[in-house]
């Protein structure tokens, strides 16, 4: 845990390792079987986690059943229901474990610690939720403006791991698309 966390810090902080030392006592790490949830819609996201290792993945299912993938997070990744976490409202999306998954999870009355008593930690998380928001910007974005193989095409060359660690069917829902639609695409580009 050490090593990941700390550089996953680094990358947008300058972060001492006594800080660090004393900001993993506010953190506790568990691992998470294949198929459970993290944050059930409705319920209140009590805490943010860091992915360690395997995969999870939010979503929201509509009036007719049907997922639609939000996020997707692997090693090196943070997750919650952001709007639940940081409101302590009921979540809107489910976040489920798709491998067994080991995450450092960190409630809101801790962050809110960590921040207040560290600038550096407030700095990243801040840094942190900015880059999400703008992410998410993009996302809207391309599911708008872009076809469904260009979004393919753009997930393939930013994100090639989740291509080889994710089911089809989530990788689709991702891209605002069906999984045979996804399908069509993969085979006309291999063909090509």
């Amino acid at each position: 845990m050490n090593d990941l966390l700390y550089q996953n810090i680094l990358r947008k902080a300058t972060i001492s390792m006594d800080t660090f030392e004393e900001f993993k006592t506010l953190t506790k790490t568990v691992t998470l079987p294949k198929g459970a949830f993290f944050v059930q819609a409705g319920d209140i996201a009590q805490y943010t986690a860091f992915v360690l290792s395997g995969v999870l993945y939010s979503y929201n299912i509509d009036e007719k059943g049907e997922k639609h993938v939000l996020q997707i997070a692997l090693k090196n990744n943070w997750i919650s229901d952001p709007y639940s976490f940081f409101s302590q409202k009921e979540a809107l999306y489910y976040v489920e474990v798709l491998t067994t998954t080991e995450v450092v999870l960190l409630s809101k009355k801790n962050l809110d610690l960590a921040c207040n008593r560290y600038p550096s930690l407030e700095r990243f998380f801040r840094l942190l939720v900015q880059d999400a928001y703008a992410h998410l910007l993009q996302r809207v974005s391309q599911l708008n403006s872009n076809t469904a193989e260009e979004r393919y095409l753009d997930l393939l060359t930013t994100h090639p791991e989740i291509i080889q660690q994710v089911p089809q069917y989530c990788i689709a829902s991702y891209l605002g698309i069906k999984p045979q639609s996804l399908s069509r695409i993969r085979k006309k580009m291999l063909n090509e």
